[in-house]
């Protein structure tokens, strides 16, 4: 199978073959009769010389992969050399066109239109309608921007061929002035495929929005589990492949891990709305909707050295005639810090907790330190009267069904007694929480 990118430099080639020859016979007929329009129609097809030549350059340069200077890659030189076409066909328009008006104004000029001129031009009109069906089918299997904007100089060429032919045929019935006025409505036809094609190849250079593309992509991440807003998407780029940026904001209590599966799972959403979409993601805090206790343990997870917030609780209550909080925390820090280390960071704590939640907030700290992973053994088989009692525990509990599993682990001269109990699925989990609790003070 082609390898894609060598079918649209094979496309680029042989175009730009075809029109050298139709290019020199062009030139040998205005030669032979003068004629302006014949002219305009070779200063075209040399033009077409130097952008197919641009085109096979830039099909060839586009496909190279992102390296260290180009992180992007080299897509946007096939927009590049679209452009250029547009100016040199700009160019062109104005050159011809003020000849044309030349000759109109001094009362127009002999012209002459043989048979074998206007043979020429119908071949001219016969393989540019080839040349275009070609470079569209190619420029829109491969994606090319060049070769789609190669394709409407072509089709441009083929309207201006039609004109031609028909000039050609008013000079040949003795109307003189048909050649200028052929060639400036051939130049008009230049003029509206120039200013298409180097629209859209402005709007890449200038990385304007997509903007069926952002709304798909903002849906895309939306909809993504764990995505609380989408903020900003940002993308550039065209249908070959575009570049997204999404900020979207998740729960502030959210761990590392979780943000890093939240912002894969909006990677996946985008790759099934926006296929081939290169995306980066950045993940921000919701910071008005959570809860005080979400918002302590989220303000005093930020300072440096705490590993692990838990055992969070906030009471309000009225002090002086005013409404007051006070907060209480577990921190858990390295094992080797220093009493007046652990103080430190404790002072750092509340400070950050005083920041999110005010001025006026009572923050009490209890730093602990950080387990680390002991040698233990299981004890459960030598213990069958202990299982017998937490399993009687257990179920004594009316809103426990079952105790389906009891392991008993030995540390040291710790024991660790691990239950497992099953109840209801319709049952609230505050109270199965409490009858947890009742069997574990049993």
């Amino acid at each position: 199978m082609e390898a894609r990118g060598d079918r649209a430099q094979r496309t680029a080639l042989v175009a730009l073959a075809t029109t050298v020859v139709l290019t020199a016979a062009k030139l040998v007929v205005w030669g032979a009769t003068g004629s302006l329009t014949i002219l305009s129609q070779a200063l075209d097809s040399a033009v077409d010389i130097v952008v197919l030549s641009l085109v096979a350059f830039a099909v060839r340069f586009a496909r190279k992969p992102a390296d260290r200077t180009h992180q992007y890659g080299h897509a946007k030189a096939e927009n590049l050399v679209a452009l250029g076409q547009m100016i040199v066909l700009g160019v062109f328009v104005v050159v011809v066109g003020a000849e044309a008006i030349g000759r109109l104004a001094s009362g127009g000029g002999e012209a002459h239109a043989p048979g074998y001129a206007i043979a020429v031009i119908a071949l001219s009109l016969a393989v540019d309608l080839v040349r275009a069906r070609m470079l569209i089918r190619t420029g829109r299997a491969e994606g090319s921007a060049a070769l789609s904007a190669g394709a409407l100089n072509v089709i441009a060429d083929s309207a201006s061929a039609v004109v031609a032919l028909i000039s050609l045929g008013l000079v040949r019935a003795g109307f003189d002035d048909a050649d200028p006025i052929g060639s400036l409505v051939v130049g008009l036809a230049v003029t509206v495929a120039a200013v298409r094609a180097g629209k859209r190849s402005v709007d890449v250079l200038m990385d304007r929005a997509p903007q069926a593309q952002v709304a798909a992509i903002e849906a895309a991440a939306s909809a993504a589990a764990g995505v609380a807003e989408t903020r900003r998407v940002r993308v550039r780029g065209d249908e070959r492949q575009f570049f997204a940026d999404v900020t979207i904001a998740a729960r502030r209590t959210d761990s590392l891990e979780r943000a890093h599966d939240i912002a894969e799972r909006v990677e996946q959403e985008i790759a099934r709305a926006v296929p081939g979409t290169d995306v980066v993601v950045h993940v921000e805090p919701v910071h008005d909707t959570s809860g005080l206790v979400e918002r302590v343990r989220a303000a005093a997870s930020r300072a440096d050295g705490v590993h692990e917030i838990h055992n969070v609780n906030v009471h309000s209550f009225s002090e002086g005639g005013r409404d007051a909080l006070h907060a209480t925390l577990h921190a858990k820090v390295e094992s080797g810090l220093s009493l007046g280390e652990a103080h430190d960071l404790s002072d750092r704590i509340e400070e950050s907790v005083r920041g999110e939640l005010g001025e006026d907030v009572r923050v009490d700290t209890h730093i602990e330190p950080l387990e680390t992973t002991t040698a233990a053994k299981d004890v459960t088989a030598d213990r069958p009267e202990l299982v017998a009692t937490i399993r009687r525990l257990a179920l004594e509990e009316a809103d426990v069904k079952d105790c389906h599993e009891v392991v008993l682990t030995s540390s040291g001269e710790q024991l660790a007694v691990v239950a497992h109990v099953g109840g209801r699925g319709d049952l609230a989990l505050a109270r199965m929480h409490e009858a947890s609790e009742r069997i574990e003070h049993a």
